[in-house]
């Protein structure tokens, strides 16, 4: 009897070991190449969305650089119409300036004119 349990215990064994080892059952290879596959999967992932997210800051970065030169640009010509606009406040402050002392010239000598003419 204690060659059969013995017989009987030793293929039990054997046949676990079969068992524990899938690779015998060909499972093993078909998990490495799973797994294999879903780590290069997730590499290549994550590199597309490195390279979409590079993609994406710099296409914000242009439009960031886009809106900065146009409100340059609106600031410009505000200042060049404010700067156009003092400019010709002075112009009139000094044309008014001329005008007021040809006027009191013109005065003065039309008084000393009237008043020679009278005298």
């Amino acid at each position: 009897m204690a060659s059969t349990s013995a017989s009987t215990s030793l293929p039990s064994s054997s046949t676990s070991a079969l068992f524990a080892d899938d690779t015998f059952l060909g499972f093993g290879l078909k998990v490495n190449f799973t797994s294999q596959a879903v780590e290069e999967a997730q590499e290549q992932l994550h590199w597309a969305l490195e390279v979409k997210q590079e993609e994406d800051m710099q296409q914000w970065m242009e439009m960031r650089w886009e809106e900065r030169m146009s409100e340059r640009d609106l600031v410009v010509m505000l200042v060049n119409r404010q700067s156009a606009r003092i400019a010709g406040e002075k112009v009139v402050v000094e044309i008014g300036k001329k005008w007021y002392i040809v006027s009191v010239r013109f005065f003065f000598i039309l008084t000393f004119r009237f008043l020679t003419a009278i005298l």
